[in-house]
């Protein structure tokens, strides 16, 4: 009897583990991890941008590339705005503001780095605080902003900034509820 491609066709909707292979583990456990976050979109994003993700083990490690991805964010903002400061052209209450926002966002990753901290002693509820100040040192910037220059508006630039850093807190104290 002659096979038709009809019947191995029907074979493969029959079979679809034969047909696709299961997700690597790592895919796995950043999707079952961020499905129990606030964003899950913007956490496999984030994780996934980071390469030290797939070689992820358990919940505990990718709570720490979350965490690493957050400092690297908050070291890039702090620079961002201190040349905002030095490079200011308007009011001195601008430049002033940039300098402390880019004090802020450098005391936002000293705390991330006390939740790397707290998190490798699996004192997660430390671990939790120390994002927790992360993410009220971000959203300080825009506030002390327009406080100090009113009727100026918050460059478009840092406010995306501030909002990315806030979010990658977020994903990484969501991630660390996990363990605790």
């Amino acid at each position: 009897m002659a096979s038709s491609p009809s019947f191995f066709f029907l074979l493969l909707l029959v079979t679809p583990s034969l047909a696709s292979p299961p997700p690597p583990p790592s895919t796995t456990l950043i999707q079952t991890t961020c499905s129990l976050t606030s964003n899950y979109d913007f956490c496999v994003a984030a994780l996934r941008s980071d390469p030290r993700s797939l070689r992820a083990k358990d919940v505990k490690s990718l709570s720490a590339i979350a965490l690493r991805i957050a400092v690297a964010k908050a070291k890039t903002t702090a620079a961002y705005a201190a040349s905002l400061a030095k490079n200011a052209t308007e009011v001195a209450a601008s430049r002033s503001a940039f300098g402390t926002c880019a004090e802020k966002y450098k005391n936002a990753g000293e705390a991330l780095r006390w939740a790397l901290g707290s998190l490798a002693q699996e004192n997660y509820d430390y671990a939790c605080v120390h994002v927790g100040a992360a993410q009220e040192y971000a959203s300080t910037c825009g506030r002390l902003f327009i406080r100090r220059n009113p009727g100026m508006a918050f460059p478009a630039a840092m406010a995306k900034r501030e909002d990315e850093l806030q979010r990658l807190c977020g994903t990484a104290f969501d991630i660390i509820s996990q363990l605790g």
